[in-house]
């Protein structure tokens, strides 16, 4: 069996393919959670939501799959569209809220991200 090549590792690893996808798993293919986390404090229309998902965690979901996720979140019955207007705008908008389930699938979550960071990075192996 042949060894791989030696590579030097000066590389930055948050510039290797693997973290690239594991980025890309934790913030866009997770994108359900970063919404929940941001409509627990108020309702938030969809654009309002992408541009406080790069402000707040700094990255950026393209807009159609910001709008692809509170779609599959309201179908799921994690969050309601509800009409609100601005007061300072006087515009009508649909605003997302995220439902008494939406709030327990986040508790839910919430574990289970505990539970997998501490099996990951606790240092022991639990058999």
């Amino acid at each position: 069996m042949n060894s791989p090549p030696d590579i030097e590792h000066t590389q930055n690893p948050r510039e290797s393919k693997a973290f690239q996808r594991l980025e890309k798993n934790l913030t866009i293919d997770l994108l359900w959670i970063w919404i929940l986390k941001l409509l627990r404090t108020e309702p938030k229309y969809a654009y309002q939501l992408k541009q406080e998902i790069q402000e707040h965690f700094g990255f950026s979901p393209a807009t159609v799959t910001n709008y692809t996720i509170l779609y599959l979140l309201e179908k799921e019955g994690l969050v309601e569209k509800t009409g609100m207007t601005n007061s300072v705008e006087r515009i009508d908008r649909k605003y997302y809220i995220i439902t008494k389930f939406g709030e327990e699938v986040m508790d839910e979550a919430e574990k289970y991200i505990g539970e997998i960071y501490r099996k990951l990075f606790s240092g022991n192996i639990e058999e």
